[in-house]
């Protein structure tokens, strides 16, 4: 290895960025070649000295505050309709496109969409005596009726209920009045046709 080829990849680790099967040809190199320890030092010293060489910046008053925020926003997921209420929803869902699903009488008005998650957050219109497709959830599935009614298993919601539904749940939901609900659930939920 010629001398600038050393500085460059020597550079690197002493960042401690180099990748681990590159860190033994540094080590190799310093061995056969002992003023290259010098070299060495002098870039690690050089590193050392980075987080002294930035001006001090004076620490918000509200850092606490908003980190511990984004701690407990990371560790429940995005769920900022959890902190919703039913007119803040009704407002969102006012936004949204909307675009007929493939059940008639009913429309779909996508907000959110997570691939990583593989959840999407959506708003589903209904006119009366629907009844939806009988489904089988893969993740958790969450709901609150907005607007009208809507019964599972035999248990009628209304207007600022909130429904939970465990992974591997069946259920086939069905409105009587009509409805405008939110709905978070995973994009691997099964239709189950017989």
């Amino acid at each position: 290895m010629n001398y600038e080829d050393f500085s460059e990849i020597a550079s690197l680790y002493a960042l401690n960025i180099l990748e681990a099967e590159y860190c033994h040809e540094v080590e190799d190199e310093i061995a056969k070649f002992p003023q290259f320890q010098e070299d060495l030092a002098q870039l690690e010293a050089a590193v050392a000295a980075i987080p002294y060489t930035t001006p001090l910046m004076p620490i918000s008053a509200n850092l606490k505050d908003r980190l511990f925020q984004r701690i407990e926003e990371d560790i429940s997921g995005d769920r900022d309709w959890d902190r919703l209420s039913v007119a803040d929803l009704i407002a969102e869902a006012a936004k949204v496109a909307w675009q007929p699903y493939s059940l008639p009488g009913v429309t779909i008005g996508r907000w959110k969409l997570d691939m990583e998650k593989r959840e999407v957050s959506c708003f589903i219109r209904a006119t009366s005596g629907i009844q939806f497709y009988n489904h089988r959830h893969a993740g958790n599935e969450e709901i609150v009726v907005l607007e009208g009614d809507l019964a599972i298993d035999g248990e009628k919601y209304n207007i600022g209920d909130r429904v939970f539904s465990d992974p591997g749940s069946v259920h086939q939901p069905e409105t009587y009045s009509g409805c405008l609900i939110f709905v978070r659930t995973s994009l691997d939920d099964e239709i189950i046709v017989y």
